[in-house]
């Protein structure tokens, strides 16, 4: 009897301990600053991105609200490359290597004629993050150099850190990946002034990211755009800040051209209309 008992025992503890197990697997809560949060789904945004005609996944976070709101569940946890968002952290490393030296650095533009008309003149390093001018950008990942580089992404936990093949285009067309949930976790850190960091440095692309400002709101950000073959992906990063509260977004669409570029902004921007929040 003794031995049935203990028998018994066991086989519910086991049991319980498999429940303890299947419920910390389905645990899909993400670890912000301060707080861990369950992504949420909404339907809501479904008719914007219908009405566009385009697939991708938007997620917000309103660590005010403590929610972390997105259309796609899987998708917001999927890692994409990160194309010109990067220039966000390459700015960064390259601020506290010194490879970059503040805001109004020079870059006299070389000569050589480009496609885009903003990138063939002189820049500051604020003006090359606006116009997003790749070849000043390669030029801050050579002078930072492939092993700092590395070291650098791995202090910031960037997305899956993989740098290959190429130094001075591994973020257009390489091996690295982030998420979008991932770019939000990234950007919470670099707003809060929290990364691994220089508070100097976190502050000066900040400063650079400012992209839009009105009394109603101002909006630090970054687009991306790449494509690999006959795929493109397009992002928009950053965070809104108004007199209320602050709320981090993260987009990434498919586009099939660069002519629909225009519709990264387009969509944030119509569900912060549709949600209050500009």
């Amino acid at each position: 009897m003794t031995k049935l008992i203990s028998l018994l025992l066991f086989t519910i503890l086991a049991a319980a301990a498999l429940i303890v197990d299947a419920s910390d697997n389905d645990d899909h809560s993400v670890q912000f600053t301060e707080q861990r949060l369950a992504p949420q789904l909404t339907t809501h945004w479904d008719s914007v991105f219908l009405q566009h005609s385009v697939e991708g996944v938007l997620v917000l976070f309103d660590p005010l609200k403590q929610t972390l709101t997105t259309n796609d569940l899987s998708r917001a946890s999927k890692g994409f490359i990160p194309a010109s968002t990067f220039k966000i952290a390459n700015g960064l490393i390259g601020l506290e290597l010194e490879v970059v030296a503040d805001a109004e650095q020079a870059y006299p533009w070389d000569r050589q004629q480009r496609a885009f008309k903003a990138w063939n003149q002189d820049h500051t390093f604020t003006s090359a993050f606006k116009y997003s001018v790749v070849p000043i950008f390669q030029q801050i990942a050579r002078d930072i150099g492939k092993q700092r580089m590395a070291n650098m992404l791995a202090s910031l936990e960037y997305g899956n850190q993989k740098l290959g093949p190429e130094l001075e285009s591994f973020w257009l067309n390489g091996d690295i990946r982030i998420s979008a949930i991932e770019q939000l976790q990234f950007l919470q850190k670099l707003h809060d002034e929290k990364l691994s960091m220089s508070r100097r440095s976190q502050q000066i692309i900040k400063q650079v990211m400012l992209a839009e400002s009105n009394d109603d709101y101002r909006i630090f950000g970054k687009t991306g755009f790449a494509n690999k073959g006959d795929e493109y992906i397009g992002w928009w990063i950053g965070w809104i800040e108004t007199d209320e509260r602050t709320v981090y977004f993260s987009l990434n669409l498919d586009l099939t051209n660069i002519q629909q570029a225009s519709l990264r902004k387009a969509i944030v921007k119509q569900i912060f209309q549709s949600e209050r929040m500009m």
